[in-house]
């Protein structure tokens, strides 16, 4: 039996029909997105995207919110949300970084780790994701390695499938301790997944594919057959479609 799962950052200014389109034609089992939006300017007739991606597309879903501003413009909240064709049994919620009341920066705002479990076939899987900080030039600071450390507290061992956007490079912090504690699932850190989209924060300027800063981690005792970045121009960020084998 193979599942499919689609690890996303959507980009919170995307149209959400684009997304739910490629979803659509992908067709992944299992979906990990991050910057959903709620009551975001750039999908006005959409008070949740979350919400909208799950009617669309038939799935089971359970989001919550990373992040609530009293003074941004663009958005009342961003959230992480995790999508699934199977029944989501039990879910779990923690701050890594607490959040804040006003638009500071990226690197100071609230990010959360979800988790849910999914009934496939004869086993339960654990299903993780988190959207980590943003830091200029991505360098790891003591407060995102103290983030970092939050995010390894919730790790699990035995059937879980962590995926996210970390904001982190393959030779980083956050890859290198993610790594003792889990399989990395490929694609090879050598395929970039950001940007494609013209980027510019905190005196960090980018318009290039030349950062890979997703990734799919495993519990060692889950058989990863396939994974591949996915070429699109909808989002800053592209998506990463793997591909599990679990026993019928």
């Amino acid at each position: 039996m193979k599942i499919k799962l689609l690890q996303w950052n959507i980009w919170y200014k995307e149209d959400i029909a684009n997304v739910v389109e490629l979803i659509k034609q992908l067709g992944p089992d299992v979906v990990c997105l991050q910057e959903l939006g709620i009551k975001s300017t750039s999908n006005p007739d959409i008070a949740d995207t979350a919400e909208y991606v799950a009617e669309k597309t038939g799935m089971y879903f359970y989001h919550e919110e990373a992040q609530r501003w009293d003074n941004d413009t663009e958005m009342d909240a961003i959230c992480n949300g995790i999508f699934s064709k199977y029944p989501i049994s039990r879910t779990f919620t923690k701050h890594v970084q607490e959040p804040t009341k006003e638009c500071i920066d990226y690197a100071h705002e609230g990010r959360i780790y979800i988790e849910c479990d999914l009934k496939i076939g004869n086993e339960i899987i654990t299903i993780g994701t988190a959207h980590l900080s943003y830091v200029p030039w991505f360098k790891i600071t003591d407060e995102k390695k103290l983030e970092v450390d939050n995010l390894l507290a919730h790790i699990k061992d035995k059937k879980y499938v962590f995926s996210g956007d970390l904001n982190s490079t393959p030779n980083s912090y956050t890859i290198e301790h993610l790594s003792k504690k889990l399989s990395h699932c490929g694609p090879d850190y050598s395929e970039n997944t950001w940007t494609t989209k013209p980027f510019e924060h905190g005196g960090f300027k980018e318009d290039k594919l030349s950062w890979r800063l997703d990734y799919v981690f495993a519990s060692r005792d889950m058989n990863c057959v396939d994974s591949e970045v996915i070429n699109t121009d909808y989002s800053d960020h592209l998506p990463i479609l793997t591909t599990f084998e679990l026993n019928e």
